[in-house]
């Protein structure tokens, strides 16, 4: 209580002179201090909040605004009866000239006190120290907001810091955790502390599909990290430049073994912090007041100089340079601290890490620097005329030093995927960052920018303030490994997942397009789209692809590229390479058509090359040249017959089920201006010009080519195998997903069956016993055909062989098949009348419940397509279209009931068409079964999420009434 006792006699002056001139009352006076009292008990707790402190503030600022208040109305007051009346009376009423300077001086000092309270008891919260700067801004009080100001930028306090920090949240690898645990005898508890550290090393493989809040956090940690040795380093390097010591600096070698990081670390903790406030004159009497309450800065080493002079001295002007500090200079403290980031991060976050450093790097104003890049927009900072100046070598000498860390990772960490991202890495380095590949030679830049960022630091400021949130130019990079919507659905995650071999390659193509692709404005991108945008006229250059073309370095940061990926032989970095070029020929915004004719010349060459290797997986390759082909003929009969044998030729060699679709798409072709082809027949089949036999044996050449890619085991396989295909496709968008992609050719194939079975066995309207007799052979024909292909295709998900990914192929596979079938029911040709139509759907339903295994999903697609009929037919058939809808629903919820379905949803969506059809007592009634059911088979909380989903369709039904 001696520490409240305290602080209550520190305001007693303040309490007096409110006393003395009748400003505030008695009782006021008696409950402002007993107000102070209870704050300052509060403060002095074991564990006072924040909240306290910010209490007590605002207590004070209301306090002083409710004194200046009516000393202001009893001024004027006094004011206009001195006007009106004169005499001494009236002056005596008036406050004292100083009142305003004694009470801002007690409001002033009582404020800092709370301020440097708490921002000594919540010394790492960043918030406190920018509140106490704001107010101290606020009040003009330079002297205390330069105090402030310089001891936050204590670089010693800042790197114990972030090393406390880092020490306190580490991100290891969960088998070695793990490991640990088992030969700690208090392995469970080890087990129970590491949880934060290991809770999000999920996924196998080299990298994560998306960083967890605690890996992005410890992520950020190391960047700031990194960015606070920069900016030390940087302001040294300046402050050496003003002493004219900074020649040479940045070209040293890299120090071999420990000393040198000794010294050089031993050095950075004695040098002196520097104060900003140094020099300022105390010219406000108030701020003179309470300027002691604040603590001043450190006092400046005797050779110190102010960051902000610009005076030049002599170059070696008799100072003797320590050891140290050129190692400072020459980067070692980053090259260090770097391979203790290597030694910490898991794998499955160290190319995010790298990559964002290279970022940092990149745009980190070093003096002496050719151009750095700062939110988009370039800048000169050469202040000398050589071809290369410090700055640029440091820049150099510290990319090549991730360049390095990143190859020696990959031989000791790493995975196969691993060394295709670092050939990748390496291979993008010199279009990422020219500065340390090419001698640039930007004419029109400024250089005298340079000079005035030597007097004013103002990049330097920018660079060095620490980011408490996320921010676009690094911390999107950790996002970016996200695969697009219209990929997923060929891959999944898991240990076996097909997208492991391909993400890196995603990853860095994401963090090239960030750096050449401006977004439009104000356009955020949905979902997991986001990652390269797909509409190439939407897209404009960055200013860093802009400013590289108009120096006419484009074309040898593109031959630089290309050299760099040659130098590599693995396949894998050859499919990396040919997914760059199809970026860079079609969403980088690459505008000179002489570049994207040599990329166009490379990327045909390199198929070649691939070609030639016969690898099996490689047959979408060919498919993608032969369906361009087939493109370009426009119907010409000798382009058809030279893709026809080529065609041929390719179904021989593979059963890629791409080269199938490709295979009957060019036979379909082929059928119609090539009638002695040998395999178009099957396709140019019809009902009329051949009977039962020739319909069979037409039939027969399909089944040959869905036998091909429809067996469980090749399934199995093409879920599990690398999808290059997709990848590439969707950079390139020039070919049919369906013929690169397996799950979707396997399904456009017997989708492609179904639809020549329908039209194969349409036969013209025609009098007579006959021809009613044909026609009715033809619908039965074709009726069972997709009866059979529904019997198939739920066959295959009985294989043990289909797990995981294959198994939901399997799965969309039948239900499309499903699908159509149910859609051919409706439009069979040998029902005309409504009764008729509604017994074929009716019997389609019945047989693939019986015969078929369709998912929920497919059911409630099902039921869907039924309730919309309800408007475009007659009264008549509205009967069987309900009943059919109903029966669905139905269907749907006893399969719900005994799968993890979501049970409240499909209830919503029955009780919708309950309320279009049936009358309110009968919904209602539903509306109870519901809720039991409900009850009984979701999780707790569904019925009162099924409540909320009737009271919106309620809702939606009154404001849509008339």
């Amino acid at each position: 209580m001696e520490r409240v006792q305290y602080s209550l006699e520190r305001s007693l002056p303040q309490l007096k002179l409110l006393d003395e001139q009748g400003l505030l009352s008695k009782e006021e006076l008696r409950s402002i201090s007993s107000q102070r009292q209870g704050f300052e008990a509060r403060l002095i707790r074991r564990k006072p909040a924040k909240r306290d402190f910010e209490r007590y503030l605002a207590f004070e600022t209301d306090l002083n605004d409710l004194i200046l208040l009516r000393a202001r109305a009893r001024s004027r007051l006094a004011a206009e009866q001195i006007r009106k009346h004169g005499g001494d009376n009236s002056k005596a009423r008036l406050l004292p000239r100083n009142f305003f300077g004694r009470q801002a001086a007690s409001h002033f000092a009582q404020c800092i006190s709370v301020y440097e309270r708490m921002v000594r008891k919540f010394r790492y919260d960043v918030d406190c120290w920018s509140a106490y700067l704001a107010w101290a801004r606020s009040k003009k009080m330079r002297v205390v907001a330069g105090r402030v100001y310089a001891r936050n930028a204590d670089t010693t306090a800042a790197r114990a810091l972030l090393q406390r920090g880092l020490r306190m949240n580490p991100l290891v690898d969960a088998d070695a955790i793990s490991a640990q645990a088992a030969q700690d005898a208090r392995g469970p508890k080890v087990r129970r502390t590491a949880r934060g550290a290991v809770r999000a090393v999920r996924d196998p493989g080299l990298l994560r599909w998306e960083l967890t809040e605690y890996e992005h956090g410890v992520l950020r940690l190391w960047v700031e990290y990194f960015r606070m040795e920069l900016v030390f380093m940087e302001r040294l390097r300046r402050r050496w430049r003003i002493l004219g010591l900074d020649s040479g600096s940045g070209d040293a070698p890299v120090p071999q073994g420990g000393d040198a990081f000794t010294t050089a670390r031993a050095t950075a903790h004695t040098v002196a912090p520097e104060d900003h406030g140094v020099g300022e004159e105390e010219g406000e009497e108030v701020e003179a007041d309470v300027e002691q309450d604040v603590p001043p800065a450190p006092a400046p080493a005797p050779n110190d100089k102010d960051e902000f002079a610009t005076e030049r001295v002599a170059p070696n002007q008799g100072i003797e340079v320590p050891e140290g500090h050129k190692q400072i200079m020459d980067g070692t403290i980053p090259l260090v601290l770097l391979a203790n980031a290597r030694k910490s991060l898991p794998p499955t976050v160290q190319l995010y890490f790298f990559v964002a450093i290279l970022g940092l790097l990149s745009a980190f104003p070093f003096f002496d620097s050719s151009i750095v890049r700062e939110q988009g927009a370039l800048l000169s900072l050469r202040l000398a005329q050589t071809p290369l100046g410090s700055g640029d070598m440091l820049r150099n000498r510290l990319i090549r030093g991730v360049l390095d860390t990143v190859q020696e990772t990959c031989k000791t960490s790493w995975s196969e995927e691993g060394r295709l991202a670092t050939a990748m890495l390496t291979s993008l380095h010199p279009f990422m960052h020219p500065f340390s590949a090419l001698e640039l030679d930007l004419d029109g830049m400024p250089a005298s920018l340079a000079d005035t960022e030597l007097e004013k630091n103002g990049l330097l400021h920018g660079a060095s303030q620490l980011h408490t949130t996320f921010s676009r130019p690094i911390d999107a990079l950790y996002d970016l490994a996200r695969i697009p919507d219209q990929l997923r659905s060929t891959g999944s995650a898991g240990a076996n997942d097909p997208w492991h071999a391909c993400r890196p390659v995603l990853f860095l193509l994401n963090v090239l397009s960030e750096r050449l692709v401006e977004r439009a404005p104000n356009v955020e991108p949905a979902g997991d789209d986001e990652s390269i945008a797909s509409d190439v006229a939407e897209q404009a250059p960055t200013q860093f692809l802009a400013a590289m073309a108009a120096s006419g370095n484009v074309p040898s940061m593109a031959a630089a590229l290309v050299a760099a990926f040659r130098a590599h032989d693995e396949e894998n970095v050859a499919l990396g390479f040919l997914a760059t070029l199809q970026f860079l020929s079609s969403k980088a915004a690459i505008e000179e058509q002489n570049i994207l004719a040599y990329f166009a010349h490379v990327e045909a060459t390199l198929v070649a090359e691939l070609l030639d290797t016969q690898r099996a997986d490689l047959a979408w390759l060919a498919v993608q040249r032969l369906e361009r082909k087939l493109e370009a003929c426009d119907g010409d009969a000798d382009a058809i017959a030279q893709l026809d044998a080529e065609a041929q030729a390719l179904r021989a060699s593979c059963t890629n089920p791409g080269a199938l679709v490709l295979y009957e798409r060019i036979g379909a072709q082929a059928a119609e201006r090539l009638f002695d082809s040998p395999h178009s027949a099957a396709f140019a089949f019809t009902w009329q010009k051949g009977g039962m036999e020739a319909a069979e044996k037409a039939r027969g050449a399909w089944r040959v080519l869905l036998r091909a890619c429809t067996s469980p085991a090749q399934m199995a396989q093409d879920a599990g195998a690398p999808v290059w295909a997709p990848l590439i496709e969707w950079l390139g968008a020039q070919t049919d997903a369906a013929l690169v992609a397996s799950a979707p050719a396997r399904r456009a194939l017997w989708l492609d069956y179904l639809a020549w079975a329908h039209s194969a066995a349409v036969v013209p309207a025609a009098d007579g016993k006959e021809a009613r007799k044909k026609k009715l052979a033809a619908s039965h024909w074709s009726w069972e055909t997709h009866e059979a292909a529904v019997v198939e295709t739920g066959a295959l998900l009985a294989s043990s062989q289909l797990v995981g990914t294959a198994r939901l192929e399997a799965q969309a596979l039948h239900d499309a098949v499903v699908e159509q079938f149910a859609l051919f029911s409706s439009t069979d040709v040998a029902t005309l009348h409504d009764a008729e139509r509604d017994a074929s759907k009716r019997r389609a339903l019945q047989s693939i419940f019986e015969r078929g295994s369709p998912s929920i999903a497919c059911v409630l697609e099902l039921a869907l397509r039924e309730s919309t009929l309800l408007t475009i037919h007659t009264e008549a058939a509205a009967k069987g279209i309900q009943e059919r809808t109903l029966m669905l629903y139905r269907r749907a919820l006893d399969m719900a009931e005994r799968t993890d379905a979501d049970i409240v949803h499909i209830w919503t969506l029955y009780l919708a068409f309950l309320l279009e059809i049936q009358d309110m007592r009968t919904v209602m009634e539903a509306l109870q079964r519901a809720q039991e059911h409900v009850a009984a088979f979701a999780p707790p909380g569904s019925v009162h999420a099924l409540e909320q989903a009737w009271h919106s369709l309620l809702h939606a039904r009154s404001s849509l009434a008339p």
